[in-house]
């Protein structure tokens, strides 16, 4: 059984989307470290914000951030941050050129102050402080046509960037998605078990898609709002987070 690795989406996966809550895993988090089963963060949120949250978690595993343009790993002897993506601050200086050139209408975690921040994701005011702490992608909310949403995104195309839909927010990142941190990991001697690993992901935002297709086992979570992301083959959990999460890994691993 210790041939699994699972990779998890945190906003609206493992965490439920509305509430944060997280609590009932934790039993389960401890079951899976028993069994020497890596659970590893694969998320849209920064650096600072997993290693808060991978203390809260207990886990001890590499974190993959902002939508697999960081990736956090211990290879027994020294931390490693390997960076894949654009930096923050080339990213926000472009898109600010776009929106004052064009007139679009658009809102990022740069634009806003802390407070603002919390007021737009509920997060609590330590968390938002490690939100802005961004390195490779910048959330937006749209506030603008989808004419002018077509328009901006070929204009990001034109610089290399990209723009992934989350659960919240747009994402403004480099040519890589979370699959592209998970394929690093798993061909990394320092952690990976290579071809032998059955990869199980689960998550439910569009960001989550290139990670969904590229597991042996995808999960999709509920959405918060519209439709469930189309996944070939992927299992689809009824209930939300953090109890869907859950199911399902006991349902996979046969744990109950």
């Amino acid at each position: 059984m210790n041939n699994y690795t699972i990779f998890s989406d945190l906003d609206g996966t493992l965490l439920n989307h509305h509430t944060y809550a997280y609590e009932a895993v934790l039993p389960l988090l401890t079951q899976l470290a028993d069994r020497n089963i890596p659970v590893i963060l694969n998320s849209s949120k920064t650096l600072s914000e997993l290693e808060v949250w991978k203390q809260r978690l207990s886990l001890k595993t590499p974190m993959i951030a902002e939508n697999g343009g960081v990736i956090r790993y211990d290879d027994g002897e020294t931390m490693h941050t390997k960076l894949i993506g654009k930096p923050y601050s080339e990213i926000r200086s472009f898109i600010k050129h776009l929106r004052k050139f064009n007139g679009w209408q658009f809102e990022g975690f740069g634009d806003w102050t802390v407070a603002e921040v919390m007021n737009h994701t509920q997060l609590k005011i330590n968390d938002a402080v490690h939100a802005k702490e961004r390195e490779v992608s910048e959330p937006i909310l749209w506030n603008d046509s989808e004419e002018s949403l077509a328009r901006f995104k070929n204009a990001l195309s034109a610089e290399g960037l990209t723009l992934k839909k989350g659960g919240r927010f747009y994402h403004v990142m480099a040519l890589h998605d979370k699959a592209d941190a998970m394929q690093f990991l798993e061909g990394n001697k320092a952690f990976g078990c290579g071809q032998a690993c059955t990869t199980i992901a689960l998550g439910d935002g569009g960001n989550d898609l290139a990670m969904l297709e590229y597991a042996d086992i995808a999960v999709v979570m509920p959405p918060a709002n519209g439709a469930p992301l189309q996944v070939e083959s992927a299992i689809y959990s009824k209930l939300e987070a953090p109890q869907g999460w859950v199911e399902s890994i006991e349902s996979i691993l046969k744990l109950r």
